[in-house]
């Protein structure tokens, strides 16, 4: 992106057949785009169309959502013939002939055309605000992992097969003076939720992290790094249905969810009156975590809904706060008020994908949750004064 004078780029569909590729391709061209072309797919069943969008648009944050937005325009006309998205490239315009396909079967051209482009600016976001990790107790008590040897880890998969070593590796993170980081992104960032995908071993480790917190043993740094990959964990459902709604749209189904996904949504959601009940003993940081968490299954939010309107109103106008409000919305409900909220945020963090909003057939519910798990943790900024 470094260096580019401009932006333009392409739009991938993937269609049943030559029928339908021969349609869209045709669509495409119709609707502005000065070159699409179609072949057989490689690595999947149908055909996949590309519409070549020369731009160019502005190399910032607002010309690359805003070359999204076409390609989203033009998803709707691929859907139109059974099409859905399949990725693209950006680049610079001077790169565009580069990538130009030969001898593909269909092509269509219009020359000097353009699709409709769409006005986008990327708003001022609130101002930061620091959420503290102070007053912290710690207490001096072993962690009770019984039960951790009882599971059939080598019968159960990670990242990179038999999840055999699991047990020690959560051992190892039950010392809060080893080598407590590494140990953290190697269980969790390379092995049970690598890339964010869901293993068998995943789920049935994940409570053990709750008798860490609980116990009170961790520092409030590590205590709320666990948190934080509870909350990544249980927003793998969202990520999920938002992923496979295009797809689930032109097959005339609803968006489903991976059975381990379920699960470890499931899991998560059992440990919350666990972490709820330490909310009066644990700093602003875990606060917040905990009410975004509690944000994703509404039904626990009742012994700290009082507190989540005090922490809302603390932080109000900030970049936390903004978050919390959307948290406060889904705990009360009120889905469309969050959608709305959600639409703000997206607005100025460009970080978000606009995509998320106009998943075809995903719950409102969803697609906020989905803006809060993805950026909340962007927001956090802790202090310890």
């Amino acid at each position: 992106m470094t260096g580019w004078s401009a932006v333009a780029g392409t739009h991938a569909f993937v269609v049943p057949g030559e029928e339908q590729a021969r349609a869209l391709a045709e669509d495409l061209a119709a609707y502005g785009f000065a070159l699409v072309t179609a072949r057989p797919a490689r690595h999947t069943a149908g055909w996949v169309v590309t519409a070549f969008d020369e731009g160019p648009y502005p190399p910032d944050a607002a010309g690359h959502r805003t070359i999204d937005a076409v390609g989203r325009q033009a998803a709707a006309v691929a859907r139109r013939h059974a099409g859905y998205p399949d990725g693209g490239s950006r680049c610079d315009p001077s790169l565009l002939e580069r990538i130009r396909p030969t001898g593909t079967p269909i092509e269509h051209t219009n020359p000097g055309a353009r699709p409709p482009v769409p006005d986008i600016v990327i708003g001022a976001a609130p101002p930061p605000a620091s959420l503290a990790l102070t007053p912290d107790q710690v207490r001096d008590v072993p962690i009770d992992l019984s039960g951790l040897d009882e599971i059939a880890w080598a019968d159960l998969t990670h990242a990179h097969g038999a999840a055999g070593d699991v047990p020690d590796l959560v051992r190892a993170l039950a010392d809060p003076y080893g080598d407590w980081e590494s140990t953290l992104d190697e269980l969790f960032g390379d092995d049970l939720l690598h890339q964010g995908t869901c293993y068998t071993a995943t789920a049935p480790a994940l409570p053990f992290l709750t008798r860490m917190i609980v116990s009170g043993a961790l520092p409030a740094k590590q205590r709320l790094d666990l948190h934080v990959w509870l909350l990544i964990a249980a927003g793998r459902r969202a990520e999920d249905l938002l992923g496979d709604a295009d797809y689930a749209a032109i097959k005339g189904r609803p968006p489903a969810v991976d059975d381990q996904v379920q699960q470890v949504h499931h899991t998560v959601g059992a440990q919350l009156p666990a972490l709820l009940a330490r909310w009066d003993s644990e700093p602003a940081a875990i606060r917040y975590a905990l009410v975004c968490l509690v944000a994703l299954y509404p039904h626990h939010a009742h012994p700290i809904g009082e507190a989540i309107v005090d922490m809302v109103d603390q932080f109000d106008g900030t970049r936390p706060g903004a978050y919390l409000n959307l948290a406060h919305a889904l705990v009360r409900g009120q889905d469309d008020q969050a959608l709305a909220i959600a639409t703000d945020i997206v607005g100025w963090e460009p970080d978000h994908d606009p995509a998320w909003l106009d998943a075809p057939n995903v719950p409102t519910a969803v697609k906020a949750s989905h803006i809060l798990t993805e950026g909340a943790l962007r927001a956090l900024s802790t202090s310890t004064p």
